[in-house]
């Protein structure tokens, strides 16, 4: 009788956590859907010539635009000053044709800092309801700091541009933001598969598992 309760008691809790692991998977696929977007954003940022229109990293201010005339022209005279692309590409832009380009570029910091909402507020909540394990806890550290990273050499890719010899930003530095941003969507749909799918449910396949390393790496 007893040992029959303490398996009941154990299945009740083994299926808790897989529901749990479910909510969090979930959550963290919802994230990739948005890191493609930001991905598609980015390149749309890059066809329009949009990535060297706003000269400031502000992470958190950064989020308001220019709400009038004043602070437009302000903004406009910093890429007037700052960049070779509008000295020797754009210098026949007018207001107008330079609100379009900061658009691009601030939509696409805007949606970064959006995502960053979308990761911290569930992340309580879950801490909250003690959803993470030990393991958990690791591989969200370490997706907390390939997102700050990811930031940081988006950031780096613009100060590249921010002078009188560059009409663009650093083509190495662009691929680096790509192929960051490709590790960081591998990443984050990983980590929601190991969490949807049980342990018990996943089959292991050596040669399987040679295949997708090889296709991965060619």
């Amino acid at each position: 009788m007893y040992f029959g309760l303490k398996q009941s008691k154990f299945a009740n809790m083994e299926s808790q956590r897989e529901h749990q692991n479910k909510q969090v998977a979930i959550w963290l696929m919802i994230g990739v859907g948005m890191l493609i977007v930001q991905i598609l954003i980015g390149g749309v940022t890059r066809l329009t010539g949009s990535g060297l229109s706003i000269t400031e990293w502000k992470p958190i201010l950064g989020l308001i635009p220019p709400l009038n005339e004043q602070q437009w022209g302000q903004a406009f005279q910093m890429y007037q000053e700052k960049t070779g692309q509008f000295k020797y590409l754009n210098n026949d832009f007018t207001l107008s044709q330079f609100k379009f380009i900061y658009f691009w570029e601030w939509f696409h910091r805007a949606w970064a800092r959006f995502i960053g909402i979308v990761f911290l507020i569930p992340f309580f909540y879950f801490i909250y309801k003690k959803a993470f394990n030990k393991d958990i806890i690791i591989k969200l550290f370490a997706l907390f700091l390939l997102g700050v990273g990811q930031g940081l050499i988006g950031w780096i890719m613009v100060k590249s541009g921010l002078n009188d010899d560059n009409l663009y930003v650093s083509h190495i530095r662009l691929a680096v933001h790509f192929i960051s941003a490709l590790i960081l969507v591998a990443f984050t749909f990983w980590f929601a598969l190991t969490l949807m799918i049980p342990q018990k449910q996943i089959l292991s396949n050596p040669k399987m598992k040679n295949w997708l390393i090889f296709i991965l790496l060619f």
